[in-house]
């Protein structure tokens, strides 16, 4: 809704006075008195004349009333304050330029009996009266004096300085104008102007300063039970204070003192708010330009008349603290225990403006402010905290300040939604309305605020935010607290369902189920009734942020997505779980997660109004289900592992190059429950697991899984789980894990292998075995004739035949395998057969 226009919203019984208090007024008679003696020449006396008719044009729109008189040897009245009334504007300046020069003496303390604006030269000359027997008329008739000093020798001969100084009322600085020549009287015009308006109206003729003439009364206003507080920033030269209107008429004006000094144009009033203290009332009011820095001042009448209690001062030059206020009841006693004070203009961090939070507490007169509220970064001219209010309960939590920055967003505004806690305000805001997003682009929003009261029949606080020219009333939405919450049937996952046998088996069916329930509540109050609903976006997850799922719901996924329509009480659903296989853990509570959003279901009596949920709606909620342990009485598994283990089938030597693979035994056994049991054998990196058989169990079927894994250094681990995901109490398993070897190992002398148990409990694994076996290598030598050996020899006795033949034969060694180790062969010839020689001549040739 958008408003155009002023509305006032009086609380009842309130009454305002029907008239403000007038200034006391008194109109002003202002006389010329002209030097028309010889010694002025005669452009001088023109340029006096337009310096004249241009400072009763300044005055045109006043009351005030002039007189011009010209005096040399004797005074002539050109006309009075009655003959000027009677002329137009026009003939008054033809009046004045017709004035010729008289020429002659100076005689100015004769003509000064009347005179208020004297223009001279130089001292008086051929005048019988002096300035004593004129100026003490002058004074009991309350004329105030300025002298215009110009060409001559007005400020060259101290005399002549000294009947200037007679001349004029005192303090005679602020009554004596110096010009060089008769050229520069206009320059003075404009402060002239300013000395004689400060003037007008005040309590003495010798006062230069404002008392009430100026107050601004209204500036800030304020209506309390004991009736109306009008701010009134230019009381006593713009010092400020307010003025308290009492039920039976009497007014008082609050301010620190009117002879302060320090108070000149501080602006006090520029905000004011009451709040109780103590059990008594008290005021604050802010003074932002006080000594350019700001200050805050808290005011209590004790005694009937309002006393100064405490203060608080800015820290920042030109931030306007004290420029905003607002107090805080934050417990509810009716007593305000936090006061937030606005310094629009303080720059830091990022942004322009800041709220100082300040406590209530004075310490020797002062007021602790301590913590700060900041909008958003970025806006350094954004002007947070020119407006400050209390906005009533918009969250249920019976408080909720807003803070004004009408300069951001390129000069849209934003208004800003703290919520209050006890004891302060939180430091974040929870909301920011941006002027940008409305459809009538109002400028400057935030400029004013006011909130706390129901203007929409629905029993919630509406907020009205003013900007340039427009006045947007907000209505604040009806709150529901969700809260989701999720249980399970059965509590704990039988360990049946998990048995996992010697290869992975799907679980035939649901495990358990889960029922996800949601409960709404009004956060506020509201007269909507049941007609209060929101729709919910739902996500449940199945061990959310686990790279293997052990569960999934039925139709075989981990996570799903659902819609729900939720009012005011409680609705709920329910979700099938199964495993889709063996769960690798079971000591870590299966982990249900539930999250979602809402969007508001429109109220139809409210014109489509949506409701929304509150800041402590819990829109993530998690739910455990645990898998059944037997861990006895104290619920703690301590399994106790032991392990034994050796070289199968009585191996005393490996051979590399003809074992080609060890064989060890493990035999293990426990006390209670064991959460993912594992055999680690830890052994050279050059063997690596085969396979894996379980040679004994105490159990009818027992699960048996191994691999090895990658070498690391000198080292490689074989890993055997055994009965994942658990081995239940007394189980005793013996199986056996063969590694491979390669035909080029390396082992060197002695193979050793080391065995240890460990699981998931915690607890620490059975004692480590250590076994070891000696290393050979075997070597394979093939010792070869080769084809262009002798054969045979024929033997037939008889004539002819030779006694001896030549025999030659050729073999070759060669090394089989991997392995050529260094080798020293050796032929053995017979010599003699029957003992006859053999060999005529022997000779044993090595080619290679």
């Amino acid at each position: 809704m958008e408003l155009r226009g002023v509305c006032v919203l009086l609380p009842t019984g309130t009454t305002l006075p029907p008239t403000l208090p007038d200034c006391p007024k008194r109109a002003s008679d202002i006389v010329f008195l002209v030097d028309g003696s010889g010694s002025i020449s005669a452009p001088d006396f023109e340029r006096m004349k337009m310096f004249i008719t241009q400072v009763m044009t300044q005055f045109q729109s006043t009351d005030t009333r002039f007189a011009l008189v010209q005096f040399s040897s004797g005074s002539i009245i050109h006309f009075d304050f009655s003959t000027f009334a009677q002329l137009s504007p026009m003939e008054r300046v033809r009046e004045v330029q017709s004035i010729p020069q008289t020429k002659g003496t100076t005689a100015t303390a004769t003509a000064i009996r009347t005179i208020l604006i004297v223009v001279t030269d130089g001292q008086k000359f051929g005048d019988s009266l002096e300035f004593g027997e004129v100026i003490p008329e002058a004074e009991r008739a309350g004329v105030i004096r300025y002298a215009i000093g110009g060409e001559g020798t007005a400020f060259t001969d101290a005399e002549a300085v000294l009947e200037l100084q007679a001349i004029a009322s005192k303090p005679t600085q602020d009554h004596i104008f110096r010009v060089d020549n008769f050229d520069a009287l206009q320059s003075i015009q404009s402060q002239l102007q300013e000395k004689i308006f400060a003037i007008e109206g005040t309590q003495s003729a010798q006062s230069s300063s404002f008392q009430l003439e100026m107050a601004q009364e209204g500036f800030s206003a304020l209506l309390t039970p004991d009736g109306p507080i009008l701010g009134a920033v230019g009381v006593y030269d713009w010092s400020g204070g307010v003025f308290v209107y009492g039920g039976s008429g009497e007014v008082t004006l609050v301010n620190v003192s009117q002879g302060s000094r320090d108070m000149n144009d501080a602006y006090l009033g520029y905000a004011a708010e009451p709040l109780w203290l103590g059990g008594s009332r008290a005021l604050a009011l802010g003074a932002p330009r006080f000594a350019h820095v700001g200050r805050l001042f808290l005011f209590h009448p004790p005694r009937g008349h309002w006393d100064l209690l405490a203060e608080a001062a800015g820290t920042q030059v030109g931030s306007y603290f004290g420029g905003s206020l607002c107090a805080l009841d934050t417990d509810g006693d009716g007593a305000a225990e936090v006061l937030l004070v606005g310094a629009p203009t303080f720059y830091g961090a990022g942004g322009g403006g800041h709220v100082a939070i300040c406590d209530l507490k004075p310490q020797g007169g002062r007021l602790p402010c301590q913590g700060t509220l900041r909008g958003q970064p970025g806006h350094p001219l954004g002007r947070f905290g020119a407006s400050l209010a209390a906005l009533g309960d918009l969250d249920g939590d019976r408080w909720g300040e807003g803070v004004g920055a009408p300069l951001e967003d390129e000069e849209r505004g934003a208004v800003y939604i703290f919520r209050g806690t006890r004891g302060g305000v939180a430091p974040r805001y929870s909301q920011r309305i941006s002027g940008a997003g409305f459809s009538s682009a109002p400028r400057h929003l935030g400029q004013a605020l006011s909130g706390g009261r129901d203007l929409t029949g629905d029993l919630l606080p509406d907020v009205a935010m003013g900007a340039q020219g427009q006045v947007l009333l907000l209505r604040s939405r009806p709150l529901l607290k969700v809260r989701a919450a999720v249980a399970f049937q059965p509590q704990e996952i039988p360990a049946g369902t998990f048995e996992c046998r010697a290869e992975e088996v799907v679980a035939q069916g649901e495990v358990a189920r889960a029922e996800v329930c949601f409960l709404a509540t009004k956060k506020t109050k509201d007269n909507f009734g049941s007609q209060v609903s929101t729709t919910l976006r739902y996500q449940v997850a199945l061990d959310p942020g686990r790279a293997m799922v052990r569960a999934v719901f039925a139709g075989g996924a981990a996570v799903l997505n659902g819609t729900l329509g939720l009012g005011v009480g409680r609705r709920c659903q329910s979700f099938s779980i199964a495993f889709p296989g063996c769960p690798r853990d079971t000591l870590t509570p299966l982990v249900l997660r539930v999250s979602y959003e809402a969007t508001g279901d429109p109220i139809e009596v409210a014109g489509g109004l949506q409701p929304d949920l509150s800041e402590d709606s819990a829109m993530v909620a998690m739910g455990t289900l645990p898998f059944e342990k037997n861990c006895g009485a104290d619920h703690i598994c301590t399994d106790d592992l032991q392990i034994s283990f050796n070289f199968s089938g009585g191996l005393d030597t490996v051979v590399v190059g003809d074992t080609d693979a060890v064989d060890v035994t493990v035999t293990l056994h426990h006390g209670e429950d064991s959460y993912g049991a594992t055999v680690q054998l830890q052994h050279h990196p050059a063997l690596s697991y085969r396979k894996a058989t379980v040679l004994q169990s105490s159990r009818s079927s027992v699960s048996l899984q191994c691999h090895s894994e990658p070498a690391v250094g000198r080292h490689r681990r074989t890993l055997c789980l055994v009965n994942h995901p658990i081995l239940h109490p007394g189980t005793e398993v013996v199986f056996r894990v063969t590694l491979d070897v390669p035909q080029d190992a390396e082992l060197g002398e002695a193979l050793e292998v080391v065995a240890n148990a460990s699981s998931d409990n915690g607890a620490p694994g059975g004692r480590g075995h250590r076994a070891e076996v000696p290393v050979r290598y075997s070597v394979y030598v093939v010792l070869s004739s080769t084809s262009n050996s002798t054969a045979f020899v024929p033997v037939s006795p008889g004539p002819g035949v030779p006694d001896s033949v030549p025999v030659t034969h050729h073999y070759q060694v060669t090394l089989l395998g991997q392995r050529g180790p260094p080798l020293t062969v050796t032929l053995l010839v017979p010599s003699a057969l029957g003992g006859a020689p053999l060999w005529d001549h022997l000779e044993v040739t090595r080619t290679r």
